[in-house]
C-alpha cells in the first residue's frame, strides 16, 4: 500500500491537476495546509457572487507532543493519510468543491478546495469547522502514547490551532476587516479558566472568571481526540463546575471550552 501511495505522490509532481467544473488547479509548490493563509482570505460582501480557490498541503509529519502538553520534538509521527469529510460552518448560500473530489489525502499530497456562492447572512465572523481525521505512524515515543493512531481533524483543530480557517462577511462595499478575534478570544478565554487540583485522581475543578457570557460546550478528550466528556456551557461571571473522570485510565487529557469565538484548552492528567 505504501508503494502505491509512493506512486501517487510521484505522478502527482509530474502533472497539473485541475477540478472538473469549477477550475480549481492544484498549486504543486505550495507548502502550506491553507493558502492563502485564513487571516488572509478576502471578506464576502452580502448579496454579491463570491468565489475563492484555497490550496491545501498535507504534512508529511505531525508533531503530537505540543497537541497533549508535551515538550515539541518529543513525538513526531509520519502521516500515513488525511480525509477531509465535510467543511462546516459557512455562511447559508456557500458551497465548496474539493480536489481530490473523495477528499482523501496521502501525507505529503497537495489539493484545493473551491468556496463559491451568494449569501444574505448576517455580517460577522463564521469560523469553520474541519471534519474528518488524520491517521499517524511512528516509533513509539514513549508516554504511553501509540505508534498508530488516528485523530478527529475537528478535536486537532480546536486543540493546536493547526486547521483553523474562517470567512468574513461584510456589508457590499464595506473594507475588509482583519481577522483577530478568534486568537485574541482564546488568548483571553485560557487566562479566565483555572483547573485544580491537577494532576489529581480524577476529579477536577473548574473555574471561569468570564467578563462577560461565554456559550459554547465543554469538552474532555484522550490523547487519541476521543470525546469523554461533553456537555453545554453558558456561563456568566463566576462559573465552577465538577468534572469527575476517576472512571478513566490514568494519563494526560485535554479539557477544552469550546465557542464559535473561540477556544480554551488546559491539559489534565489523572494519577
Amino acid at each position: 500500500m505504501n508503494k502505491i501511495y509512493s506512486l501517487f505522490t510521484l505522478l502527482a509532481l509530474s502533472v497539473t491537476i485541475t477540478c472538473s467544473g469549477v477550475g480549481c488547479t492544484i498549486d504543486l509548490s505550495n507548502t502550506l495546509f491553507f493558502s492563502p493563509a485564513p487571516d488572509s482570505l478576502p471578506c464576502i460582501e452580502r448579496s454579491v457572487a463570491f468565489q475563492q480557490v484555497v490550496q491545501i498541503h498535507v504534512p508529511q509529519t505531525f508533531d503530537v507532543g505540543p497537541f497533549i502538553g508535551l515538550p515539541a520534538g518529543l513525538i513526531i509521527l509520519t502521516v500515513d493519510s488525511m480525509r477531509i469529510n465535510s467543511l462546516s460552518g459557512l455562511p447559508t448560500g456557500l458551497v465548496y468543491d474539493l480536489t481530490p473530489a473523495n477528499g482523501f489525502f496521502v501525507g505529503g499530497d497537495n489539493g484545493c478546495a473551491t468556496v463559491n456562492g451568494t449569501t444574505s447572512d448576517p455580517i460577522g465572523h463564521y469560523p469553520l469547522t474541519t471534519n474528518g481525521t488524520i491517521s499517524l505512524s511512528g516509533i513509539p515515543g514513549g508516554f504511553g502514547f501509540p505508534p498508530d493512531t488516528t485523530f478527529d481533524l475537528a478535536t486537532v483543530q480546536a486543540q493546536s490551532g493547526m486547521f483553523q480557517l474562517a470567512v468574513d462577511v461584510i456589508n457590499q462595499g464595506d473594507p475588509c476587516r482583519p481577522q483577530t478575534s478568534i486568537n485574541d478570544f482564546s488568548s483571553q478565554l485560557n487566562s479566565m479558566l483555572q483547573i485544580y487540583p491537577n494532576p489529581s485522581n480524577g476529579v477536577f475543578e473548574l473555574k471561569l472568571n468570564t467578563g462577560g457570557r461565554v456559550n459554547g460546550e465543554l469538552v474532555v478528550v484522550d490523547v487519541t481526540g476521543r470525546k469523554i466528556v461533553g456537555r453545554p456551557l453558558d456561563a456568566m461571571g463566576a462559573y465552577s463546575t465538577t468534572i469527575n473522570l476517576s472512571q478513566q485510565p490514568k494519563g494526560l487529557y485535554v479539557l477544552q471550552i469550546r465557542t464559535t469565538e473561540g477556544v480554551a484548552s488546559k491539559n489534565i492528567s489523572i494519577e
